[in-house]
């Protein structure tokens, strides 16, 4: 599978002190069924360090950590793009665990419309919590 067929996605990953629920988002990327993607999670200026939680997939991801001040997940996101190295872009949150075909999904949707921004869906994994749920319809 060359390059070509299967070009590079940075994923960039905001996080602030949630460690158990950035562990889960990282499990779930290192079930991707998609051969060429990086990782860069961006520590929003977080109290609990975020090193072994990373370290815990080196051996599975191609994995950054990056290190700022607090400045909210708009900032982190910027930051974690400008060191972005893939010809595309994707963004998830901490709390998110996506498909394993989230990336191949993406890459071809990239494939036929290159120039495009490209969104995907949410799905609620807390249907009994009231604020996921009311957060879940708005989104949809």
């Amino acid at each position: 599978m060359s390059q070509i067929q299967h070009p590079l996605i940075s994923i960039i990953i905001p996080t602030y002190n949630r460690p158990q629920q950035l562990a889960l988002c990282l499990q779930a990327l290192a079930r991707q069924h998609y051969p060429h993607f990086e990782v860069i999670v961006v520590d929003d200026g977080s109290q609990t360090r975020l090193f072994e939680c990373v370290d815990n997939f080196r051996d599975q991801l191609d994995i950054t950590l990056l290190t700022q001040d607090n400045a909210g997940p708009a900032a982190a996101r910027n930051t974690g793009a400008a060191q972005a190295k893939g010809q595309f872009i994707a963004f998830t949150d901490d709390d998110c665990q996506p498909d394993a075909n989230w990336l191949k999904n993406l890459a071809a949707c990239f494939k036929e419309n290159p120039d495009a921004a490209i969104g995907g869906k949410t799905i609620n994994q807390l249907p009994k919590n009231s604020y996921s749920t009311a957060s879940q319809l708005l989104i949809d």
